[in-house]
């Protein structure tokens, strides 16, 4: 589903669709869900930029509104450039949480896209402050922290000096044995928080 697209019927449809996973998550007793499918919310070419972000805009004011009620935070994801045309980094992303201007819309915190677009591993966190909704980790390569060359102590004294007590998820690829990475995934992470 394109969430940018010409036809008004599927841009109602998104907005649908995206209170009914925030109604799923608050059901389910979550916290947030994440905005962050590059193909779906990328402006498509035939649309000028400017109107397609103020349909991005206004999707997430109105799944902004429901989630407000339900208790869930709207997390926006950046994505690196291979992967999305819009929204590489945390400041873009802020750019956009500021727009629509809803205290549950936030943002994503993504170590993977932060070592291929932002310039500090660290600075990131700092900016985003209280809109950090999300943070997923990997190292540069994907695979499991540890199995790349990303300095997480940093990272982590970050997320402790913006008091960030949200969830850290594990996004990573496993390799040949799942079983054992992510046995050893979880050491990093409790040594790092």
């Amino acid at each position: 589903m394109i969430l940018a697209s010409k036809s008004a019927g599927v841009r109602k449809s998104s907005i649908r669709y995206t209170k009914w996973l925030i109604e799923i998550a608050s059901e389910l007793g979550g916290k947030h869900i994440v905005w962050g499918s590059g193909r779906s919310r990328n402006i498509p070419r035939d649309v000028p930029f400017r109107k397609g972000l103020h349909w991005l805009v206004h999707l997430l004011k109105e799944s902004g509104n429901f989630a407000d009620e339900k208790g869930i935070r709207i997390a926006i994801e950046p994505q690196n450039r291979f992967e999305s045309t819009i929204i590489h980094n945390v400041a873009e992303a802020l750019s956009l949480a500021r727009l629509v201007n809803h205290k549950s819309v936030g943002v994503v915190y993504d170590t993977f896209h932060a070592s291929l677009e932002e310039a500090s591993f660290t600075k990131p966190i700092l900016i985003a402050g209280k809109r950090l909704a999300a943070v997923h980790v990997s190292d540069c390569n994907r695979k499991i922290p540890g199995r790349g060359h990303i300095n997480f102590a940093p990272i982590f004294e970050s997320l402790k000096r913006i008091h960030y007590d949200g969830y850290v998820s594990l996004e990573a690829i496993l390799e040949q044995d799942p079983r054992r990475d992510l046995l050893s995934a979880r050491r990093f992470l409790k040594r790092m928080i």
